[in-house]
């Protein structure tokens, strides 16, 4: 399995297309399965595939510098800044990763609690639709917990989403280390639902730190190898087309 890990953060805009590119070269069978773990820089809000846009504050946003850009996967609205976040793309197929949504969702669970457990994050799986949902249509992923997400202490410290996209598959998530997702200038509140691992450390959480963490969390929850391979020039130009593309739209609206 190919490993990507950009040290170097990138803009929302690229880091969605970026996503979205590896996973339809998955379904095409043009590349193997992949993990990448990256930041963000400037810092964004990402809405999920059909969140409404009504949900965010757009204008505040832009007042705090902070992009406002739309998954390729689906749920709700989460504040990208001082966390890890992960992408998964495989064949929708694949022996380890493939099969029923939830069938996916439960094996990239089981690598993120191997990840979170190294870092010395005591977390857990949602087995079960969380009983307490959030406030009616709350804008923020992490208001509630859904079925094979991580918590810990009961409060969620990772948010995932997932789509099926032609023949791939493509999950992405959000593993909070140092920022709260209580963004109120965006619209968005948590209640205390969500929590970070430097709150549970009592220290800061480096990016370094995390990634080496989760991959080997990833490594040893799947039982397969890891080969650390940079994007080539081809897919950076590739993605940055698509992200030049798509803000572009965006700001003609």
């Amino acid at each position: 399995m190919r490993l990507i890990v950009d040290r170097a953060h990138f803009d929302g805009w690229y880091n969605m297309a970026f996503d979205e590119l590896l996973a339809r070269a998955a379904g095409d069978g043009a590349a193997q399965p992949v993990v990448r773990f990256y930041g963000w820089d400037p810092p964004a809000v990402s809405l999920g595939y059909n969140q409404d846009d009504a949900e965010i504050d757009r204008a505040a946003c832009a007042a705090a510098g902070v992009d406002v850009v739309r998954r390729p996967t689906g749920g709700r609205a989460v504040y990208h800044r001082d966390e890890l976040t992960y992408c998964v793309a495989a064949p929708a197929d694949d022996p380890l990763l493939g099969g029923a949504v939830l069938e996916t969702y439960r094996t990239i669970a089981a690598a993120l609690l191997a990840g979170l457990r190294n870092l010395g994050v005591g977390a857990d799986m949602v087995r079960s639709e969380a009983g307490a949902p959030g406030p009616a249509r709350a804008a923020s992923c992490f208001a509630a917990a859904g079925r094979y997400e991580i918590t810990a202490g009961g409060r969620k410290i990772v948010g995932s989403a997932q789509r099926r996209i032609g023949g791939a598959l493509l999950q992405q998530g959000s593993v909070l280390l140092n920022q709260a997702q209580d963004a109120a200038f965006a619209g968005l509140r948590d209640d205390g639902r969500s929590v970070t691992a430097a709150a549970l450390l009592g220290r800061p959480v480096g990016f370094d730190e995390a990634v080496a963490a989760m991959a080997a969390g990833f490594r040893a929850a799947w039982g397969v190898g890891f080969d650390e391979l940079p994007a080539t020039d081809g897919e950076r130009a590739l993605a940055g087309r698509l992200a030049a593309e798509r803000r572009g739209a965006a700001q003609t609206h």
